[in-house]
């Protein structure tokens, strides 16, 4: 959306974003994936293994509980990371191309009726969230994106983002907010975990960069702090989104951001 209007600023900074989800579902689904091939090997030399064999604890293959915990905490994550990922699309995509199509004032007009839709659109959270909601960020944004003030745009449509959707969705989740807080914990604090993973916003293709000059955003680094709190990650939302308008307005810096976001749009991020 951003390569073609660049007055969606937000859906830019928003394909980091989902990128930066895609990269926590591929950590989470590797470590799925270990515990279940964990879990494989032992169930089936459970079944061939003769009695002499059981009774030895040396002879089965390994199944460490560490891992089985790690592998049910990322199944948990991942589920909800794509949940959310994939309303988030449902919800705001629509909204983009309807402006686009028709512009601000027949937007306002037909704004009211959207929630008409509900039933007959995938809507993956409508247990946690009912679609076509009128919020007023969703307004604001739009209203500020058509008299060219980007940033307020962008500031109205995260807040729409991660106060009206994801907070419920996701982050008022005990189990969700958990799991966010210990991986926040251990990162901090060097536990050798080996899943623990720094939350941050890299704004290029790649899932992580390093360098006192990389492009990217880190949510904190203290060892208590709660990305589950609204407040929080408002504040990491907008500092990205600050990093964002920053680069885009650089001269030689915003042609690497545009060359990440073509590569991300062609699927080739990572």
């Amino acid at each position: 959306m951003w390569l073609d209007d660049h007055r969606f600023q937000w859906a830019g900074l928003a394909a980091f974003a989902s990128k930066q989800v895609g990269c926590g579902l591929l950590n989470a689904a590797e470590m799925v994936g270990k515990s279940n091939r964990q879990r494989d090997a032992y169930q089936q030399w459970d079944k061939s293994s003769v009695s002499l064999e059981r009774l030895s604890p040396y002879a089965s293959p390994r199944m460490p509980v560490p891992d089985q915990v790690f592998g049910e905490g990322a199944r948990k994550v991942y589920e909800m990371l794509a949940k959310g990922n994939t309303a988030l699309f449902l919800d705001v995509w629509p909204l983009h191309m309807f402006y686009k199509e028709f512009g601000l004032s027949r937007f306002k007009e037909c704004f009211p009726e959207r929630k008409m839709l509900r039933g007959s659109v995938v809507w993956p959270i409508g247990d946690k969230v009912l679609f076509g909601e009128e919020r007023p960020e969703i307004l604001r944004g739009f209203g500020a994106i058509d008299v060219g003030n980007l940033t307020e745009g962008v500031a109205q449509l995260a807040r729409h983002e991660q106060l009206n959707i994801l907070q419920p969705a996701m982050y008022d989740d005990p189990g969700f907010a958990m799991l966010m807080r210990a991986n926040q914990f251990a990162w901090a604090l060097n536990i050798p975990t080996g899943s623990a993973r720094e939350i941050q916003l890299a704004l290029v293709n790649q899932c992580t960069v390093t360098g006192a000059n990389a492009k990217y955003e880190i949510f904190s680094r203290e060892p208590l702090a709660n990305l589950a709190n609204a407040d929080q990650r408002m504040a990491f939302v907008l500092r990205a989104a600050q990093r964002f308008d920053d680069l885009l307005k650089h001269p030689i810096e915003r042609h690497s951001v545009e060359n990440s976001l073509f590569l991300l749009a062609g699927g080739r991020g990572r």
